[in-house]
């Protein structure tokens, strides 16, 4: 049976729901209203939601079928008017979800609004040491044997089944290190015009998840529907993790946005992949700090635009995404499984690994965990010096050898101008100043002796006239 693509709205007094079932036969079509069960089928179409608050099927109930979209068009009555459905845009958590296992109610405490269980045992918070998992929420153990070597292209932890959680962060600060390239980082340090359109402070205002009461479109919603509903079991531990991990990915998307100005490319999924320490090493994460000094790293080391100028606009884009709500962060999320699910280098599997997970767990998040966020990424600072590249001894030697070829080119100037011999070429030049002089003076002489020669004439003719 296949999941139609449906949406609910609400007003005051009433929830509509349209499901979307094109080429349906409606004598076969059934609709069932229990409290927050609402229930639709029609062959080969399946729905089974579990709403927010409860609704009911009665004299006011209305229904309706749009033969040419394919739409049925559906309104009941809130069983308490007034009351207001939360999250019914939040597709995915509307679906019946899976029942959880039975857990001990002391241990376990359920936030509000969410189907995101946090359990409050202390001894289920692993230690990382003598773990070898990886995925969402370090979930996976087995399923993917042999992954790192499977998918060279995506990895660069080759065999995390044989890595422990606390000794990939080691491993990969090894692993950048030896990438680095002083050459590069110098470049993009000097060049600021090429860097300049990168640099704007508003580059992001253009972005498609700007509008924070945008719908999800058609696309988007195919996308949740075919998420499975699940709730989520989780120690303190993994859920900061998680959380983590969120802005980790997030940071390699929000750095894509900015330098390609908006107009994501073929490109884009290597470098959200790349710039993840999550989806690169299967690292972990246990304060933001710590995930922005690895973000940071990564983007001075492997892409193309590597200024640190550039990471601090990017951290800020970052506190922007968060701030613009859920609905954003959710279609940032979806624009990146669309992307792996279309890159040429099968990044697919990290749509299985990490992005349907955090899909389905970000409907079920509250608000104030992205408010929190927001506000640990907008306080804190990053410095060059925490990095561990020592980008400021590299620029000082860089300036000291920039100054010693500056003092260099000016001694050679002035040794050139010293040795130039410039004295003949002013001798010449006054001797052709003197020829030509003399020759003025012989022409002026000639002239003055005719001149006076013809005056004595006019005078003595004068005289004699006289």
């Amino acid at each position: 049976m296949l999941t139609p693509r449906f949406k609910l709205s609400q007003d005051d007094n009433h929830v509509y729901i349209n499901v979307h079932a094109p080429y349906t036969n409606l004598g076969d079509t059934e609709i069932d209203v229990e409290g927050e069960n609402f229930l639709f089928v029609s062959s080969p179409y399946f729905l089974r939601l579990r709403l927010p608050g409860k609704i009911v099927d009665n004299d006011r109930s209305k229904g309706s079928y749009i033969c040419d979209s394919g739409d049925f068009n559906l309104s009941f009555d809130k069983q308490n008017p007034g009351e207001h459905f939360e999250n019914l845009d939040m597709i995915t958590s509307l679906l019946a979800p899976r029942d959880i296992p039975d857990l001990n109610p002391n241990l376990v405490e359920e936030l509000e609004d969410s189907e995101i269980t946090i359990d409050l045992d202390p001894e289920s918070d692993h230690d990382g040491g003598s773990k070898h998992s990886y995925g969402f929420a370090n979930k996976i153990t087995t399923e993917f044997s042999n992954i790192g070597n499977e998918f060279p292209q995506i990895f660069e932890l080759r065999v995390p089944e044989d890595v422990s959680i606390d000794e990939r962060q080691p491993l990969r600060i090894k692993h950048e290190n030896d990438k680095f390239s002083s050459d590069h980082y110098l470049a993009d340090y000097y060049d600021t015009e090429l860097l300049e359109p990168y640099l704007m402070e508003n580059i992001m205002s253009n972005s498609q998840n700007t509008n924070t009461e945008a719908d999800f479109s058609d696309d988007e919603v195919g996308i949740l529907k075919e998420l499975p509903n699940k709730n989520f079991l989780l120690t303190t531990l993994e859920y900061k993790e998680v959380l983590n991990g969120l802005v980790d990915i997030l940071y390699g998307y929000c750095y894509d946005k900015r330098t390609t100005l908006n107009e994501s490319t073929v490109e884009s999924s290597w470098t959200i992949n790349k710039l993840s320490s999550t989806l690169s090493w299967f690292c972990v994460f246990k304060d933001v700090r710590q995930v922005l000094i690895a973000c940071y790293r990564r983007a001075l080391i492997y892409p193309i635009f590597r200024n640190f100028y550039l990471c601090n606009r990017v951290k800020n884009d970052l506190v922007k995404l968060f701030r613009r709500g859920k609905k954003s962060v959710i279609k940032a999320m979806i624009e990146i499984h669309q992307m792996f699910n279309t890159s040429n280098d099968a990044r697919y599997i990290l749509n299985q690994l990490y992005i349907k997970d955090y899909l389905v767990f970000l409907q079920k998040c509250g608000s104030e965990e992205f408010d929190e966020l927001c506000n640990n990424i907008a306080n804190i600072e990053i410095s060059k010096n925490d990095l561990g590249l020592e980008l400021l001894e590299l620029e000082q030697a860089a300036e000291m050898v920039q100054q010693e070829e500056i003092s260099i080119m000016q001694n050679e100037m002035a040794v050139q101008m010293a040795s130039m011999t410039l004295l003949p070429g002013l001798q010449k030049h006054e001797q052709l100043c003197f020829d030509d002089d003399s020759d003025n003076d012989s022409d002026s002489s000639s002239d003055s002796s005719d001149s006076s020669y013809d005056s004595s004439d006019e005078l003595d003719s004068d005289d004699d006239s006289s």
